[in-house]
């Protein structure tokens, strides 16, 4: 019989891979929130917003913004599988 997916390997698995998208700066900025995915990712999101407005200011702007924007994508992906994961009835 295959062993069912618990939810705490979910949330071990966003935030690792949050943590590989968005960086160790802010991944320790958010690490208080690891406990909560959702709000973790919500709050990254945040930061790279503000990223994007600063990177427009870089001598390099299109490449960092091109940059930022890769990241943010990836953080919406995290976004919506942590939606459905919020959204499973866990036993």
């Amino acid at each position: 019989m295959t062993k069912l997916i618990e939810k705490e390997q979910v949330d071990r698995a966003l935030n690792q891979l949050l943590s590989l998208i968005v960086g160790t700066k802010f991944a320790r900025l958010t690490d208080s929130l690891k406990d909560d995915p959702s709000e973790r990712i919500q709050k990254c999101l945040e930061l790279a917003l503000i990223e994007y407005k600063e990177a427009s200011t870089y001598a390099d702007a299109e490449s960092k913004v091109a940059q930022v924007n890769r990241k943010l994508d990836s953080i919406q992906s995290l976004t919506v599988l942590a939606q459905l994961s919020s959204e499973i009835i866990w036993d």
